[in-house]
């Protein structure tokens, strides 16, 4: 019970994320610019590009759905 609980916790949290990224792409990119230089360039790169950052939400609710269905067979 708890690893579906756990897959379904990924999947919310994968689909909450991507709609984020449709909605505000480089703010919620330019939100995680921590860490090492490498991270923050490729925050930077996703900030300055809104288009690959949407296409990595869109990734990530496709993603989150897959989770979700194949859980629910």
């Amino acid at each position: 019970m708890w690893s579906r609980r756990l897959k379904e916790t990924m999947a919310l949290t994968t689909i909450g994320d991507g709609a984020l990224a449709l909605v505000a792409p480089r703010e919620h990119s330019l939100l995680w610019e921590v860490g090492p230089e490498g991270i923050r360039r490729m925050t930077r790169f996703f900030a300055d590009n809104p288009n690959y950052m949407r296409l990595l939400g869109t990734s990530q609710i496709a993603f989150g759905l897959w989770l979700v269905f194949r859980q629910y067979r």
